[in-house]
């Protein structure tokens, strides 16, 4: 149990590190909405993806040096697809058409701005943010990995990644308007306004 704890105040250390930045206009672009509706959606999903994400790494660490040399070969012609994007304005708004409109339906409408959001589409957004998000979670989740890959991916390195998950689930939470008093404010107030 004090494992999990201290797992989990890593989690809410999370906001220290500048990979906070990309994530936080959506809690911000939550913010005015239910928190019941729009906010915990999108937390919930984070978390869980961020946990997901996590769980699966640990799950094929094995396979993954398997396949690293596809791996490489992907990335390879990714970033020639992507540096002809840099080349080619058409080719680059053409590549970006699709991920514009998901994020369109997923975002309240500029004129509508009072509109209510969905549960479904916050917690898209709240998937889409764990994405976003795993790759960069910092040291405290590699040394909760590296236990993982010492013990064996099991049920308890699960809920080690969730109480992590939780531990930043809840300090993005709090970095909103209305938590200007709370963990954010006192944190990390030049990252968050």
């Amino acid at each position: 149990m004090t494992l999990v704890l201290l797992v989990f105040l890593g989690g809410v250390l999370t906001i220290l590190s500048p990979c906070i930045l990309p994530v936080l206009p959506f809690v911000f672009a939550r913010s005015e909405q239910k928190f019941l509706t729009s906010g915990l959606p999108l937390l919930a999903g984070m978390a869980v993806t961020f946990a997901g994400i996590a769980t699966l790494a640990a799950v094929g660490g094995a396979w993954a040096v398997r396949v690293n040399q596809y791996g490489r070969l992907l990335a390879m012609a990714l970033l020639t697809v992507f540096a002809a994007t840099l080349l080619s304005r058409r080719l680059a708004d053409w590549m970006a058409r699709p991920f514009v409109a998901v994020g369109n339906r997923l975002m309240p409408s500029a004129a509508g701005a009072g509109a209510k959001v969905g549960l479904v589409p916050s917690l898209l957004l709240g998937v889409a943010t764990g994405f976003l998000w795993a790759p960069c979670a910092g040291p405290i989740l590699g040394l909760v990995l590296t236990g993982a890959a010492i013990s064996g991916p099991n049920a308890h390195t699960t809920a080690l990644l969730f109480a992590y998950a939780a531990g930043a689930a809840t300090v993005v939470g709090n970095c909103g308007p209305r938590g200007w008093q709370g963990i954010c404010g006192v944190a990390a107030v030049s990252r968050c306004g």
